[in-house]
């Protein structure tokens, strides 16, 4: 069992610091129960392939518990996985040297498990197979760490440290957690124990490629979008690293995204796709482009631009196009038939066909929606984390 001295309990928030509507009394902030919460969004993206895409989940969402996480001064986006919650936190603490943690709570109540400081800063959420959690950390400018915590106590499992810069969070199949450098190299773990199975530069030594975000993977082939120098799409034998094909596009900013047949990534102001053979099959350009995350489902794509969100059916053309009334259009999410997304200081829940708003909260301010079929979890401002539901 943990030692009192890694639990940490829940602050309580003063109401004059929270601004949640129709959500918080004038007393204090919401401590409700969401009861059993099934399902998961076991790493970045949801799912290996990244679609950002659940079945079903609340159609009608209420905070129904806030907590705000002791001395921290932001959350970032968390992972789900059998009732629990698993939160990077930028913290400080009189009791720990470390500035990062990670925290695990309920998925019903919000109440703390455990927390465990982290002596790197994340690169974005945890990915979570079983009672492994991984997490891939900043320790230096050009210096990355791969750590494991095991899910029931917050223990350290194993560490694994990269002579090359990381920014991309673990990406789990099977038993593998894979992870790309800004080196051109990718590197695949055992989950489990953390042994390498094989890490692999792709492509010449002296036209290295630059790997910033997660790797896709689907079927037991990786998709890989390189940054520069060598930029482009590369798909990769999951098994072996061996470089299967390679198609050139333009510095590769967000992406892959992997679902029903197609390979999808952004090039600044493109958004591209591909066969799973690395056949090009269509572009769209980006009025207004930005760096943000997409989604994907069998209809189209959701493309965050800089004040839109576009959705690009399976031919490349535009469906439609929403604009927020905060002139922010942040990370989609599919949910069931409707596209949750941020906006500046809300939630909008949009029809997947025609983009036309459904409902909106007001959160004073959040991350990335991380969906289940009877929930959903945001993070806020100063070291909030948000439970909504129906």
């Amino acid at each position: 069992m943990p030692s009192p001295s890694r639990r940490r309990f829940l602050a309580t928030l003063g109401a004059a610091s929270v601004a949640l509507s129709g959500c918080l009394s004038d007393e204090s902030p919401p401590s409700g129960d969401l009861g059993s919460v099934d399902g998961s969004w076991s790493m970045d993206g949801r799912d290996a392939g990244h679609t950002r895409r659940v079945d079903d989940g609340p159609t009608d969402p209420e905070t129904v518990w806030l907590t705000a996480l002791d001395g921290a001064r932001a959350t970032g986006t968390p992972a789900v996985v059998r009732g629990d919650l698993y939160v990077p936190a930028d913290a400080v603490s009189d009791r720990s040297r470390y500035r990062h943690r990670i925290h695990a709570l309920s998925t019903a109540t919000g109440e703390e498990r455990w927390q465990v400081p982290l002596r790197s800063a994340p690169n974005g959420p945890p990915a979570v197979r079983g009672d492994h959690v991984v997490v891939t950390a900043q320790r230096a400018p050009e210096r990355g760490r791969i750590v494991c915590f095991h899910g029931r106590y917050g223990d350290e499992d194993w560490l694994h440290d990269v002579d090359a810069r990381l920014t991309a969070a673990p990406t789990i199949d099977g038993g593998v957690a894979y992870v790309p450098d800004w080196d051109g190299r990718v590197h695949a773990l055992s989950v489990f124990d953390g042994s390498v199975r094989w890490s692999r530069r792709i492509g010449p030594a002296d036209h290295s490629r630059t790997f910033a975000e997660p790797v896709a993977v689907h079927d037991g082939v990786l998709y890989v979008g390189s940054l520069s120098e060598m930029p482009g799409v590369v798909a990769l034998d999951a098994d072996t690293g061996e470089e299967l094909w390679h198609e050139r596009t333009a510095p590769v900013t967000a992406g892959p995204v992997v679902h029903d047949g197609r390979v999808v990534v952004q090039t600044r102001e493109l958004v591209v796709a591909f066969d799973l053979d690395g056949t090009r099959r269509w572009s769209f350009n980006l009025v207004d482009p930005g760096v943000r995350t997409m989604a994907v489902d069998d209809r189209h794509v959701y493309v965050p631009a800089r004040y839109r969100l576009h959705a690009v059916d399976r031919r490349g053309e535009a469906a439609w196009t929403y604009e927020p009334s905060d002139e922010r259009a942040g990370t989609p999410t599919v949910v069931g038939d409707s596209v949750v997304v941020r906006g500046r200081d809300s939630l909008v829940g949009l029809s997947r066909d025609t983009g036309e708003e459904r409902w909106t909260r007001s959160l004073d301010g959040v991350g990335r929606a991380v969906v289940t079929p009877t929930a959903m979890f945001v993070s806020g401002y100063r070291g909030r984390v948000l439970g909504l539901g129906d």
